[in-house]
């Protein structure tokens, strides 16, 4: 049985594919592929992009009439994850959707998580989106998951965020003494003792006597 993802995003459509299909042994060896063949049918009668998902979770009948479930319904949430969990998938079409799809959330995943993304044009999007402030988030998971994600042009929102975590993270990436100490001062303000106790474990121009004092201090 596939392990089930625990993602509130697919938590519901799992459930509905486990009780739709649980009397049904899908990796049965049917000689004619009949069991397959129908399933795949009431699938794409029905163009669910979940069940077409997690009909490739389960078996590798035919993938590629699947996939064009997706691609039919230009589904950001399952191009997504169709990408990440299914083999030999198109990549560069699935990224099309989820960039058309203009969701900033499955194309920050699709850059962090999708072997083989054009990272390019999905930098510049969310560098775009993270002039919001509840975008800054995406800013933090980009730099945390992508090797050699350009550091300088995600620096300023991030510390203009002023959160902790965000820029414990983005100290990490950092190399400049000037930079650490003033996200230093930073991470010290919000009264964070969590990420100041990182800070000074993690970083390595790190002021620990001053961080000691601080936290002696409180």
């Amino acid at each position: 049985m596939t392990p089930y993802i625990i993602d509130n995003d697919y938590s519901a459509d799992s459930l509905r594919w486990i009780k739709k299909y649980e009397e049904i042994d899908i990796k049965s060896n049917d000689k004619n592929n009949k069991i397959l063949e129908k399933l795949q049918n009431e699938i794409i009668e029905t163009n669910d992009c979940a069940l077409a998902y997690f009909f490739c979770t389960e078996s590798d009948y035919k993938h590629y009439r699947m996939q064009k479930v997706i691609f039919d319904n230009k589904d950001a949430k399952y191009a997504f994850i169709f990408a990440q969990n299914i083999p030999n998938s198109d990549i560069k079409s699935l990224q099309k959707i989820v960039v058309d799809s203009k969701q900033i959330k499955y194309i920050c995943n699709f850059a962090c998580f999708i072997k083989g993304a054009d990272l390019k044009p999905l930098e510049s999007i969310i560098l775009k989106s993270i002039s919001k402030p509840k975008n800054v988030k995406f800013a933090h998971k980009y730099l945390k998951y992508v090797s050699g994600a350009n550091v300088k042009k995600f620096k300023e929102f991030i510390m203009v965020s002023k959160k902790p975590r965000y820029l414990f993270e983005l100290a990490k990436h950092l190399t400049n003494p000037k930079e650490i100490s003033k996200i230093e001062d930073l991470i010290i303000e919000t009264g964070s003792f969590t990420y100041m106790r990182l800070f000074a474990e993690k970083i390595k121009l790190a002021n620990i006597e001053k961080i000691e004092q601080v936290i002696l201090d409180s």
